[in-house]
């Protein structure tokens, strides 16, 4: 059978929006749709002059419309795209119908199920992605689709056998500023504001014009979520109307459960907060909330968040398993007109901000250093060089005596400190000779770089120009490893980074090691940094 240069090769079947059916012309095989509604009346006398040209404007609008967001698309699709856009229009009888080349390798509606559940999330991401893309070419235009759900995003097996999502079934789009007299959807897939508008009968008018292109995103959120999670959210809680409605069996549809007050919940199958977080934002009830087609692939496009570093200046030590067994998979800082503060992002798609005093009393520390850089020793006369010192990574200090001398623990944020005598602080830059606080002693060209005080201690008056012996000499060269770590010290490995001994220690009720060099430097490690810079190695 020929209709209108198409070669039928199958039976027409029935359709949600009329029939269906297969064709071929000039070698090429077609996907025919044949309208139901409306139809071009017939002028046969049956109906009277004024219902003839009712009908007869509604089926000219309808056509006008299909033909103009066919022909707009038709400016960003082309063959074998992820648009599908219909090729071809005309009128056979009084019906519209439409032809689109047919898609090789698409994946029947049965079928879906069991693919997406085969795929990997990477190749999810692709179709994320290629889905994205086409909503927002087709947002681009300024047209609506209106009718986004699973079935209407194709999914394609490419003749490279990877996975792609292809948009079609273009039947309900029409131009945003151009809004039918009846907006459609699939009830499964409604926006809130879709659903409000389908449940109203009065004041419609109004309700429509909060129908945007971000109804869409709504839709496409459920799609993506089915992706991942292999169904679409449930609620966290009815109200107990719902609760009598899904206990008759009635289906209480996702816009309903937002539209009642309640929220929907990111099935914990999405394992990825990226993921989690975006359909959360897509999924909002607030459409002005959700992101827009562009950003919604920007995101997809985002790494997965980390787990940063604190802000030097808070002195905080992380405790990455808390943080895990918390859901928190990502920490980033944020600087906001110049207060700084974080952005805690947890597996379920949730952010929340927190000061540093949230990070310590949430548990997410192990411990912290001193806050901020102390006062040199009255004796010493030094002026630190803060800026110096921080752009080293130093983020506090503080003033302590090893053997006898006096010098300053200087530490990172990751609590690891090196202790400084005054004038290797002098050498390095760190500090600078001030006004000292006590009377210096007489300069002369044998002392030694750091003033004697007044009444010197007997320790400094002994204490050499050369280098410092390490402290405590009767002591083994390498002690013993805590016993809880499991390790054993490598003396190569420790002589190589220019250390001459090392202790047990403790610092904030943190087990570790103070090493020491040949002029008296002392660094705290901990086990696992000891590990990561070959001075230990694991026993087992």
């Amino acid at each position: 059978m020929m209709i209108h240069g198409y070669e039928l090769t199958s039976e027409w079947k029935n359709s949600q929006c009329g029939q269906t059916a297969i064709a071929q012309r000039g070698g090429k095989k077609y996907f025919l749709k044949k309208y139901q509604t409306p139809v071009a009346p017939i002028d046969n006398g049956t109906l009277d002059a004024k219902t003839f040209a009712h009908n007869k404007e509604l089926f000219e609008k309808f056509v006008a419309t299909r033909k103009g967001v066919n022909t707009t698309i038709r400016t960003i699709a082309g063959a074998g795209g992820n648009i599908v856009i219909p090729c071809d229009e005309f009128i056979e009888g009084n019906q519209y119908v439409e032809a689109a080349e047919f898609v090789d390798g698409a994946i029947s509606d049965d079928e879906t199920e069991a693919v997406l559940a085969s795929l990997s999330t990477d190749v999810k991401k692709l179709l994320m992605q290629t889905a994205a893309g086409a909503l927002f070419s087709v947002h681009s235009k300024g047209i609506i689709h209106s009718d986004l759900k699973l079935k209407n995003v194709l999914l394609v097996r490419n003749k490279t056998g990877n996975y792609v999502a292809k948009l079609i079934d273009f039947d309900s789009s029409y131009f945003i500023d151009d809004k039918p007299e009846e907006i459609v959807g699939t009830i499964d897939y409604y926006s809130p504001e879709l659903g409000e508008y389908a449940d109203s009968e009065d004041d419609r008018e109004e309700i429509a014009k909060k129908i945007t292109q971000k109804s869409d995103i709504f839709s496409l959120g459920l799609i993506f979520h089915y992706y991942l999670a292999g169904a679409l959210p449930e609620a966290v809680s009815l109200t107990e109307r719902l609760e009598k409605r899904k206990a008759k069996g009635k289906v209480v549809y996702c816009w309903i459960v937002l539209n009642s007050g309640c929220e929907l919940k990111i099935s914990p199958e999405i394992k990825s907060h990226k993921y989690a977080s975006l359909i959360r934002d897509m999924l909002n009830k607030d459409p002005e909330a959700r992101p827009t087609a562009s950003e919604v692939l920007k995101r997809l496009r985002e790494a997965e968040p980390v787990i940063e570093e604190p802000w030097p200046e808070h002195s905080l030590i992380l405790d990455r398993d808390a943080m895990a067994n918390a859901g928190v998979c990502g920490m980033k800082k944020i600087n906001a007109e110049g207060k700084h503060s974080y952005q805690l992002m947890y597996e379920d798609g949730r952010s929340a901000s927190a000061e540093k005093d949230d990070i310590i009393s949430l548990g997410f520390i192990k411990v912290t250093a001193p806050s901020g850089f102390c006062d040199p020793w009255p004796e010493h006369g030094l002026v630190f060089d803060l800026e110096r010192i921080m752009s080293r990574g130093f983020v506090s200090s503080e003033r302590k005596e090893m053997a006898g001398v006096k010098g300053y623990n200087f530490y990172r944020a990751d609590a690891n400190s090196t202790f400084f005598k005054p004038e290797m602080l002098i050498a390095m830059k760190y500090a600078q000779k001030g006004e000292p606080s006590a009377s210096p002693a007489p300069e002369t060209p044998a002392a030694a770089p750091t003033p004697a005080p007044a009444e010197p201690a007997p320790a400094m008056e002994a204490a050499p120009e050369t280098p410092a012996p390490a402290p405590e000499p009767a002591a083994p060269a390498i002690c013993e490893p805590w016993e809880e770590h499991d390790i054993e010290f490598d003396a190569d490995g420790i002589r190589a980074k220019g250390f001459v001994r090392c202790e047990r220690t403790s610092m904030g009720g943190v087990n570790g090691y103070n090493f020491f060099t040949a002029d008296g430097t002392c660094r705290f490690i901990r086990q696992e940094m000891a590990v990561i810079q070959k001075l230990a190695r694991k026993k087992s």
